[in-house]
């Protein structure tokens, strides 16, 4: 069940990339992510009332700092683009959000079987290859973008640690939660740019990626809930296979023979995690 929930989640996640990556060729990508908050906070509401939960201080606490610290991801990750390589940072924040869950969930005590561990393993090429890294590192003048992308995919991977510290009976308190400190974080860094909230929030795609991304959060707290966090970590990771999927299909982009092999690498890893 926690194996189908992930995958569920990385697919999720994978669409409500699409979708905000496409609103950004038409907005500013800041703008997009404050509405994408907004929009996932609004979900966030909806589900609480369909499935209610307990609330208690430390679901504020874990879930406000996981909406936090994904924010700053976002915010370290569109700094990283600004100034460096795709091929570098997009692979760099995606295989570091993969591992930090998996890294917390050995430290907290749980034990992968060893095809489990194999299959961990192979999320690493997956993740790069499919994000657009290459099986040759890009030339590394400037170390900065290297930084500040290790640092974002660090963001996003407390964010999934955080969400699944919360208690089991919180229902959908933490998903409300995480969307308040997701969008205290983001509104500073929209305000801080010169650029309109409220200009923000009349974004359809930017509120529909958010509701994605909500979606992806539910499902994610769910799977944690139902098995390992560091294998249900590992699997969400797989996101950028369906982004790519989808990019292939709406978009026609053509697929890299690289990105052809991460899709093989994904399929090996989902199948070992599944095992």
């Amino acid at each position: 069940m926690a194996v189908l929930l992930a995958l569920c989640s990385a697919a999720f996640f994978g669409a409500s990339d699409f979708m905000g990556g496409f609103g950004s060729r038409e907005h500013d990508a800041k703008s997009v992510a404050f509405g994408a908050q907004v929009g996932g906070f609004l979900l966030s509401l909806v589900l609480l009332a369909i499935i209610g939960g307990e609330l208690s201080l430390k679901t504020i606490g874990f879930a406000t700092a996981g909406g936090v610290a994904g924010g700053l991801g976002l915010l370290l990750m569109f700094q990283a683009f600004s100034i460096g390589q795709f091929q570098l940072v997009s692979p760099l924040v995606g295989v570091t959000s993969g591992v930090v869950p998996v890294v917390a969930g050995i430290a907290l005590g749980e034990r992968p079987e060893l095809v489990a561990i194999f299959g961990m393993a192979l999320v690493i090429p997956a993740v790069w290859l499919l994000s657009g890294g290459t099986l040759k590192l890009p030339d590394i003048t400037d170390s900065r973008p290297l930084v500040l992308a290790l640092a974002s995919g660090l963001g996003f991977g407390l964010f999934f640690t955080l969400l699944a510290q919360t208690p089991d009976d919180a229902g959908a308190w933490p998903l409300v939660f995480t969307k308040v400190g997701g969008v205290m974080t983001i509104a500073i860094m929209v305000r801080s740019a010169g650029l309109s909230l409220t200009g923000a929030i009349a974004i359809p795609i930017a509120i529909a990626s958010g509701m994605l991304d909500m979606a992806a959060n539910g499902f994610f707290l769910w799977a944690s809930r139902e098995g390992d966090l560091s294998v249900v970590g590992a699997l969400t990771a797989l996101f950028p296979a369906p982004n790519a999927a989808f990019a292939w299909v709406f978009l026609k982009e053509r697929l890299s023979n690289s990105q052809w092999l991460g899709f093989g690498f994904a399929l090996g890893a989902a199948v070992l995690l599944g095992a």
